[in-house]
């Protein structure tokens, strides 16, 4: 069961990063005309510091599916306590001042390899958009 849930989860998670990411490709090509006007430093890391806001959106958007799935089952009641547990072991930090009880505690192996993943995902695409926005300042 813990697994079924978790991947359900996982499948959600890789759909937000999916919807997020295709919205800052349809964003990227206006901020590189930005950019692209006047090449300074300051453009392309604004242009990056956009690329991150969306990033870092899509990943709390995620962490809080992993927080709404625990208080639906009820491991959690409180939305903070859901939300640190969900973000700590999303980023793999994993601190160990709250656990998941013994019937869910795979679930914390789940977390932790999703956001492994889309850290990894969100990884190669900055660094794809610091390629476009260099080679754009260079231009």
């Amino acid at each position: 069961m813990q697994l079924f849930v978790g991947v359900a989860v996982i499948c959600m998670t890789a759909y937000v990063h999916s919807v997020v990411l295709a919205g800052a490709l349809k964003l990227a090509p206006q901020v590189v005309v930005w950019v692209k006007r006047n090449p300074s430093t300051l453009r392309v890391a604004s242009g990056l510091s956009v690329s991150v806001l969306w990033i870092m959106t899509a990943h709390i958007l995620e962490a809080a599916l992993w927080a709404a799935l625990f208080l639906g089952l009820g491991i959690f009641t409180a939305i903070e306590e859901a939300m640190y547990f969900a973000l700590v072991a999303y980023t793999t930090l994993g601190f160990g001042d709250i656990t998941l009880p013994t019937q869910w505690r795979i679930l914390s192996g789940l977390v932790a390899a999703n956001g492994f993943l889309v850290f990894g995902w969100s990884t190669a695409f900055q660094v794809e958009y610091l390629s476009q926005m260099h080679s754009t300042a260079e231009a």
